[in-house]
């Protein structure tokens, strides 16, 4: 396994604890790659190759490029992975408020209806 592949690695393991993303299926996917290509990755049977890092560094644009390719710097470009998992949350929260004004509507409007007689 060549540094690269290791530091590619390493990045899975900072977006899985920092829950960006779930688990290896997940991490796949957002990559464009085969699960079962990662998995070859992961077990150390293959490199990363080309693809896998150019479809990280689109997704992730935080990851620092030079930091994955060579190992200098650091994984991270600044700290905006951080303020992007504080939008998810709280377009997560979002979503949660929405559905349940929703409901509330639905409630209310058959409320309404029972009240006309309907």
């Amino acid at each position: 396994m060549n540094d690269a592949t290791s530091r590619f690695l390493d990045v899975y393991e900072y977006l899985k604890a920092k829950k960006i993303i779930k688990n290896s299926r997940e991490f796949a996917n957002e990559l464009n790659i085969s699960t079962s290509l990662f998995t070859e990755i992961s077990k150390k049977r293959t490199n990363a190759g080309m693809v896998p890092i150019q479809n990280l560094l689109i997704k992730y644009k935080d990851i620092d490029a030079n930091w994955l390719l060579t190992g200098e710097g650091s994984m991270l470009k600044n700290n905006s992975i951080e303020t992007n998992i504080n939008y998810k949350e709280l377009a997560e929260a979002r979503l949660e408020i929405i559905e349940l004004k929703d409901e509330k509507i639905e409630w209310l409007n058959k409320e309404l209806n029972e009240l006309k007689g309907e």
